[in-house]
């Protein structure tokens, strides 16, 4: 079990490798970098428990329909790690909820709003080019027939049957049940430390250094101002982002129903235990506006209305639900720039010693995985090629389209 202090004096004075942020992209980092051989691996969170800010106000959703190769492989293996988690982790027994309802991409049409041109026909022949052909394009009707709650303005859709739900909740606490490495919670760090241009160690809030040759910044919106403390600032930005829990009567919502995308707006929905989870990334104006690095993020009392208006048009069940009766999911999600859809992961460009490893975009959970493998082969170099490296400028990918 991995070794989880609250106490500054539990900080050791080296460790093998840091990681600040212990969110699920931290903690699957500690995971395989433990495992590459680095030695004494130390895990710093600012918070008070693990994967508890933006991990924690997940969709939980995982889905191999992306438009940059790259992005499909790295879920494609992170859904292995899902498939076979008591192996990963190595905990005899351990029961990890992974529901494969599947995930259905519904358009409107020209009926509605739209902030985007859904082509989902062109989506699934692009995927069927790539290898991807167990995605199903659907007119109306066979939308309907197949999914009751879809309405009548549905004119097209495509499905996913392997896509679906993995509990990130279970997943930190496997990993941490599993860990050989150290958390140190309540320790925010403040520094990158830097000797002769490169990675020698952290200093925490309390003034505490940790000497390292190789630190890790996984700390999302707080990834940015943390790496510009050792070397020239990265392209990062962050946004504010909502979901919602909608508690509801049993009979509304059936639980084998899938992840559910309005692929005209982006707003999307799934079935929980408690009734319905609902996000939108594009449901207020704050949506665009980048913002520094927030905790807690603030909710926002006209995301419902937004929500309420909108999510009526492609889904019967709409007009019953209740929005009286919620549980907030507000984080911010971390894109790179110029934006291409792509996390960011690898050696700071001018930094040695300095790794990276952000950007998921919200898709920490789906992506996380398959990103903390291929920074520890990058950290081992028993890799050396990288689709997500980091840069200080334009990498010069075409935009990832199927980021919602």
């Amino acid at each position: 079990m991995a070794d989880v202090n609250f106490a500054d004096t539990a900080l050791p004075r080296q460790a093998g490798a840091v990681i600040i942020g212990a969110g699920l992209v931290g903690l699957f980092s500690a995971h395989y970098l433990e495992r590459a051989g680095l030695g004494r691996v130390l895990v710093l969170e600012r918070r008070n428990a693990v994967a508890s800010l933006t991990s924690a106000h997940s969709a939980e959703g995982f889905r191999l329909e992306w438009d940059a190769p790259e992005n499909i492989e790295m879920v494609r293996a992170s859904i292995e790690v899902f498939d076979n988690f008591a192996d990963v982790v190595q905990v005899a027994g351990f029961k990890l909820d992974v529901r494969k309802n599947g995930y259905l991409f519904i358009s409107g049409g020209s009926f509605g709003p739209s902030y985007r041109k859904a082509g989902l026909g062109e989506r699934v022949e692009r995927w069927r080019g790539l290898g991807l052909a167990d995605v199903e394009h659907l007119v109306g009707d066979e939308v309907r027939e197949r999914f009751p709650f879809a309405g009548d303005n549905v004119v097209e859709g495509h499905y996913r049957a392997g896509d679906g739900f993995v509990a990130a909740d279970q997943l930190a606490r496997g990993l941490v049940l599993g860990g050989r490495f150290s958390v140190q919670l309540g320790s925010a760090a403040e520094a990158i430390l830097t000797d002769a241009g490169r990675a020698c160690g952290v200093r925490t809030a309390s003034g505490q250094t940790i000497a390292t040759e190789t630190v890790v910044v996984a700390a999302g919106a707080f990834s940015r101002s943390l790496a510009a403390t050792a070397g020239p600032e990265l392209g990062l930005e962050s946004r504010r982002r909502h979901g919602i829990t909608a508690f509801l009567p049993d009979g509304i919502v059936d639980q084998s129903w899938p992840m559910v995308v309005d692929a005209d707006l982006g707003l999307y929905w799934r079935p929980r235990p408690e009734g319905v989870f609902v996000g939108w990334e594009h449901a207020l104006p704050w949506d665009e506006t980048p913002t520094e690095a927030m905790d807690p993020v603030p909710a926002d009392i006209a995301y419902l209305d937004q929500v309420r208006v909108h999510g009526r048009r492609l889904t019967r069940f709409w007009n019953d639900l209740r929005l009286d009766n919620v549980h907030w999911h507000a984080g911010q999600y971390v894109s790179a720039l110029p934006y291409d859809g792509r996390p960011v992961i690898g050696e700071h460009p001018q930094v040695p010693g300095l790794w990276i490893n952000t950007a998921y975009e919200g898709r920490g959970v789906m992506a996380g995985p398959g990103g903390a493998q291929l920074l520890a082969a990058l950290v081992s170099g028993e890799r050396r090629d990288n689709p997500f490296r980091v840069e200080l400028g334009d990498r010069g990918n075409r935009p990832d389209d199927m980021v919602l």
